[in-house]
């Protein structure tokens, strides 16, 4: 199922998957293929292909946007050593990579999706706010930093909303990573906030190539797809 993400109206994908999401109950229970139920094989294979298709597209944005950014700025001193910054995920106890993830338990990869998604909800806030107020950052860089954050949002929910749906501990408390303003944004100095930015995209491009990772296995999991 091919999805556009750039129409004015694509708002509306992140709502609907949140919305179909919630509307699922006792998944752990339900045999995915076993019923022979086509209507419900549908709804299940058409929520896995969206949330994967969602993700994807999310992640080709954040590339998109951080290319911009860079060939924007590509003439400031020091902006691509910023790039090699830590990441405040960077501790995370996640999987690196398709492989790692492909062998981890489907409860973990959903968890270890919500950690890093919640762990980005004030940076990306940040990030946001902080690109309006660079000279001479076009508008359409501000536009796709805007709508590249409530997709990242529909996806939290979404996610939140398998976790609590299909994992029987999922009523458990949520150990949500506490993240404060990003100390490299808090300078008078446009030029080293510039390369703040630029690192704090570097960082989201990467952890979100991950998120995109976990949900596209996940969704091969759940549909019992071996060519994944």
């Amino acid at each position: 199922m091919q999805l556009s993400l750039t129409q004015p109206s694509s708002w509306i994908l992140p709502l609907l998957m949140v919305t179909n999401l919630l509307l699922w109950k006792n998944v752990a229970s339900v045999p995915m293929c076993a019923m022979r139920n086509a209507r419900c094989f549908t709804f299940f294979e058409d929520t896995f292909e969206l949330a994967g298709s969602l993700s994807h597209n999310i992640s080709i944005e954040i590339s998109t946007l951080f290319t911009e950014f860079e060939n924007q700025y590509a003439k400031l001193p020091g902006l691509k050593s910023r790039s090699r910054m830590r990441c405040h995920t960077s501790s995370f106890p996640i999987p690196e990579n398709k492989e790692q993830a492909r062998h981890t338990h489907y409860a973990a990869l959903l968890k270890s999706g919500l950690m890093i998604l919640d762990a980005w909800e004030s940076p990306l806030d940040d990030l946001v706010s902080e690109l309006s107020t660079i000279e001479n950052v076009p508008d359409t860089i501000i536009s796709k930093a805007k709508d590249i954050k409530t997709k990242i949002d529909a996806v939290q929910k979404g996610v939140n909303s398998l976790i609590s749906s299909m994992l029987q501990n999922g009523d458990e408390e949520n150990n949500k990573p506490a993240c404060s303003r990003l100390p490299l944004l808090q300078t008078n100095k446009e030029d080293a906030r510039i390369r703040s930015l630029y690192g704090m995209i570097s960082c989201l491009d990467n952890d979100f190539k991950k998120v995109d990772i976990y949900l596209n296995v996940l969704k091969c999991y759940m549909l019992k797809r071996d060519n994944c």
